[in-house]
């Protein structure tokens, strides 16, 4: 069996001065203090990050509260809830629109959400680009299930909240 081996006293004073001489040297340690550059890096970004979704999620309530559709750089988010869009847009899709630069130069086949004349939010297909005797531009649109009829009322540009971009996957 092997007999315990203990520290002298001279030998945990030369490691108490050995410490101390440590804690005095400057370039003692540095290696260990600094953190690498990456994680300094990730911290910061970390940081950035979050302040960004703050920012997004202040912008959202602030929307909501005033009644409006939360945008983000122009882009909305629409869910279907009727099945007046079937099959191209069955009830609970998810769909990304812009904001159109210009609302009077959309052409046959696009989508468009736009506020109807009592006030429901909509979102339906150009059919036909009607351009009147003065120079302005209404759109007829109509819903893609096949049991739909046009909508009654054409749409003036000035009623185009958004045009769809694309339909979210898996939402």
């Amino acid at each position: 069996m092997l007999e315990p081996v203990y520290t002298t006293d001279k030998q945990i004073q030369q490691m108490r001065e050995e410490l101390k001489r440590a804690a005095n040297d400057p370039k003692a340690g540095r290696g260990k203090k600094r953190k690498p550059l990456g994680k300094i890096f990730g911290q910061v970004l970390f940081v950035l990050i979050v302040a960004f979704l703050i920012s997004v999620l202040v912008s959202v309530l602030n929307a909501k509260r005033q009644g409006e559709t939360p945008a983000l750089f122009g882009y909305q988010l629409y869910v279907v809830e009727s099945g007046s869009m079937s099959p191209t847009l069955k009830v609970g899709a998810v769909i990304l629109s812009k904001e159109p630069e210009d609302a009077a130069a959309l052409k046959i086949g696009d989508i468009v959400t736009f506020r109807s004349n009592v006030g429901d939010t909509v979102t339906h297909r150009i059919i036909d680009v009607i351009e009147l005797e003065d120079g302005t531009v209404k759109y007829q649109t109509k819903g893609d299930n096949p049991i739909n009829s046009p909508d009654p009322d054409l749409l003036d540009p000035g009623q185009i909240i958004a045009k769809m971009v694309m339909k979210i996957p898996f939402a």
